[in-house]
């Protein structure tokens, strides 16, 4: 086939169905390029297969993990939600990482709850307890805007602008 604007072999082609009719469309590298066309690297299948194999063996070498102290599996792990014992966390890090990370909604430190500020010994030059709280919810509210953006969660990442503007508004 040849490109439909210069006459040169065509070697991309795009079918696109508008109003009920097929319109073909045949390009050159060049032309395509300029209509604003990419060409996608495809894998070659043998490549495909040997990924799609060494994830199913790494499944297979997780499945057939086994504390020698506790005797748990990460089948049962995975059961139950809950550890044998402290050998536990070494023998399943590799896979805990993933779960940890997801269960803490992305972060990879602990992100729960802290001590109370009023448990803490205050010093006479120590903020008060509602400007610290305030910036300590900014810091959070300024994470969550970021993972929002990364992922493209617009609509999530506009509410907290807002809520970051109000906080900031307030102080």
């Amino acid at each position: 086939m040849m490109c439909n604007r210069c006459n040169k072999p065509a070697t991309v082609h795009i079918k696109e169905i508008s109003n009920g009719s097929i319109v073909a469309l045949d390009l050159c590298d060049q032309c395509a390029a300029a209509a604003g066309f990419s060409a996608q690297d495809h894998l070659p299948l043998n490549e495909i297969l040997n990924e799609f194999v060494a994830a199913h063996s790494q499944l297979a070498q997780a499945s057939s993990l086994r504390c020698p102290d506790c005797g748990m599996t990460w089948q049962e792990f995975k059961d139950t939600g809950l550890l044998g014992c402290e050998k536990d966390y070494d023998i399943f890090a590799r896979m805990l990482g993933a779960v940890i990370e997801k269960a803490q909604q992305g972060a990879k430190h602990h992100t729960g709850k802290t001590r109370s500020q009023r448990a803490r010994p205050t010093k006479a030059n120590d903020e008060p307890d509602a400007v610290q709280l305030r910036r300590t919810e900014l810091k959070r509210l300024q994470g969550e805007l970021a993972k929002a953006v990364e992922t493209e969660s617009y609509e999530k990442a506009a509410k907290l602008r807002d809520q970051i503007k109000i906080l900031e508004s307030s102080a």
